[in-house]
């Protein structure tokens, strides 16, 4: 059982405007460092619902900064034909690895990111520091999205135990 969460965030609003959870089954089991395969269908059925929504996208999970050189972020950006942006609360590897070494940057000593599709470097990080105020641990879309979806999930454990 999984719950994936989605937030868009107006930068001009500076505010949420939209929270979209969804509940779902993957059809794969977990396998360390091919989760665009796991989660990549499951979130791509939420995304495409909302594609109109929004013009850049943050994942939670790594982009061209992935051994493979295609994390979730990158997968995403690439079957929604949309700019994409990957986060990470650590590096796949060490920060010295191939994969690494041109594709991944610290954020503020908060989180880890990388190219997913159709955005340069400098522009991921001028979308982060619009989207991640100080006292923020990710940035604000992400942090939403990933509350809610804890949420949404807890309640569905909860339910389920009732059964």
């Amino acid at each position: 059982l999984a719950a994936v969460g989605f937030s868009v965030y107006s930068i001009p609003e500076n505010r949420i405007i939209l929270v979209s959870v969804a509940k779902t089954r993957s059809r794969m089991l977990y396998v360390s460092s091919l989760l665009c395969f796991r989660e990549g269908p499951v979130v791509l059925n939420t995304l495409r619902k909302f594609l109109a929504e929004y013009d850049l996208l943050l994942v939670n999970g790594h982009g061209l900064a992935h051994p493979r050189g295609c994390g979730l972020a990158t997968y995403l950006g690439v079957m929604l034909k949309k700019p994409t942006v990957g986060v990470a609360k650590r590096p796949l590897g060490s920060l010295d690895a191939e994969h690494n070494v041109n594709n991944l940057r610290v954020f503020e000593d908060r989180f880890y990111y990388s190219v997913g599709n159709m955005v340069t470097l400098e522009g991921a990080f001028d979308m982060l520091r619009k989207t991640t105020p100080t006292g923020w641990r990710l940035p604000i879309p992400l942090e939403t999205a990933h509350l809610f979806s804890r949420k949404a999930l807890t309640r569905l454990v909860e339910v389920d135990e009732r059964v």
